[in-house]
């Protein structure tokens, strides 16, 4: 009797114990579960709560679709600005080469205006000035030129010597070059410019004229034709689509 008294308490008091622990075991499975234990439900936000947020960003990060695209069209850009930049300097070429074969042709035809005047000048000064019904321009004696008939106001009425000067040119002239060296010429007769004057000089081998003077005679020498003027020999020789004459020296 008393042995069952006393089962009856202890089980009374493992009872009294257990209904005792029980809440603080539930609060302290809840605790564990707040900061991080398994399977609880308080774990942060929910996954619908980051999907959402996921969606709405999602629409500030570029696909690479749309960046292939973004390129694509840059790429095109730079393309048709090159191409653009291309044509303009074609253009620009084309024009600057229009440009120059404008002024080539304006000096040509200048030129030939020169030319053509200076032939007039020179057949106008032979007509008023035809001698004993011949025209003879300067003749060649070696150590200088006999002048032209209408030529005495310059001075010499017998002959113009090799470095002499007169103060004004003849009265029709070319301009010629002769490497960089400077002579004018009429009718046969060099000059090189000295300042305000002209000094009479030799023949210069090399210079090229456009007409010869009067009372010249044709010559052949090894098969090629000479004209002899006074004994200054000259050879023809094109340029330009024209006949011209060269001082040549034997």
């Amino acid at each position: 009797m008393k042995n069952f008294s006393r089962r009856r308490l202890a089980t009374l008091f493992s009872l009294l114990l257990f209904t005792t622990l029980l809440p603080l075991d539930i609060a302290f499975a809840q605790l564990r579960g707040g900061v991080g234990g398994r399977g609880s439900r308080s774990r942060g936000a929910s996954p619908r709560i980051n999907s959402n947020i996921d969606l709405q960003n999602r629409g500030n990060i570029s696909s690479p679709s749309r960046n292939r695209s973004q390129y694509q069209q840059n790429r095109q850009n730079t393309l048709q600005n090159r191409q653009g930049e291309r044509t303009e300097r074609q253009g620009n070429r084309q024009i600057t080469q229009q440009d120059r074969q404008g002024e080539r042709s304006e000096r040509t035809e200048i030129r030939q205006g020169e030319r053509t005047e200076r032939q007039d000048n020179r057949q106008d000064f032979i007509d008023d000035n035809y001698y004993r019904g011949r025209w003879y321009g300067g003749g060649w004696y070696g150590g200088g030129y006999y002048v032209p008939p209408g030529w005495g106001w310059v001075g010499f009425t017998t002959g113009l010597i090799i470095g002499a000067t007169i103060a004004t040119p003849p009265p029709y002239y070319s301009t010629i070059y002769v490497g960089s060296t400077t002579y004018i010429y009429s009718d046969g007769i060099f000059f090189q410019p000295s300042g305000s004057s002209y000094t009479v000089v030799r023949p210069p081998v090399g210079a090229v004229v456009t007409y010869l003077p009067e009372g010249c005679s044709m010559i052949q020498i090894n098969n090629l034709n000479y004209y002899n003027c006074s004994d200054i020999y000259y050879q023809p020789v094109y340029r330009n689509g024209s006949v011209v004459y060269k001082v040549v020296d034997f």
